[in-house]
């Protein structure tokens, strides 16, 4: 076997190394930008949940307001003291549906995902239609069953935190595959060097010893 020239094991361990930085390096950028989405995707949930548990408290309020105004009590109140009262709640139901209709994504690309969110969005616009039709006993009721069609959408998106973006995902696999193929030819290549040393060293003859002068 012929030994394998210095220059090119020095060229094949630089290329090598190349390789690895650069796998390395990709994979830190892939990893911070990863980490970032995921920070804003934990401030979402966090957000979500907030605005959830605003809007079915607004509706509870607005209905809990109006079965307290018996009859008699509704000829004492005038429509405006009436909806003075219960104005409060109205703007807070309003904002949190807002931004609850701006989170969340009725066509998201995860197919499990996407029907929980229609199926959810659904319910919330019923709850809204309820109010505006001043039929708030309806509106608690659904606003109640928006709070366990949350649980499974929250969930998922906390798998995704947990689990890195797709991208992320699969970089980190072929970064580690990049990786694992530098290796194991640069050592190929210094195996195949250590044995075409030792061959030339076995083969090479061995010098005439002189003899002694007698």
């Amino acid at each position: 076997m012929e030994q394998v020239p210095a220059q090119a094991l020095v060229a094949i361990g630089a290329i090598s190394a190349a390789i690895i930085a650069g796998a390395f390096s990709y994979l830190n950028l892939v990893i911070s930008k990863d980490q970032k989405i995921s920070e804003f995707r934990q401030v979402w949930i966090d957000a979500l949940r907030e605005d959830i548990s605003q809007f079915v408290s607004a509706i509870s309020f607005l209905s809990n307001a109006n079965s307290m105004l018996d009859e008699e009590a509704r000829k004492t109140l005038s429509w405006h003291e009436h909806a003075k009262a219960m104005e409060p709640s109205f703007e807070k139901a309003s904002r949190a549906y807002t931004m609850i209709m701006l989170r969340v994504n009725p066509d998201d690309k995860n197919k499990n995902l996407k029907e929980l969110n229609r199926d959810f969005l659904a319910t919330l616009s019923t709850v809204r239609q309820h109010v505006r039709e001043d039929k708030y006993d309806e509106a608690r009721e659904l606003a109640d069953q928006l709070e366990i069609k949350a649980r499974p959408i929250l969930k998922l998106e906390w798998d995704r935190v947990k689990d890195g973006e797709p991208v992320f995902r699969t970089t980190r696999y072929i970064a580690a595959s990049i990786l694992i193929v530098a290796l194991a030819v640069g050592g190929l290549f210094l195996m195949s060097s250590l044995f075409s040393t030792q061959g030339v060293t076995a083969n090479k003859p061995e010098q005439p010893t002189a003899k002694g002068a007698g």
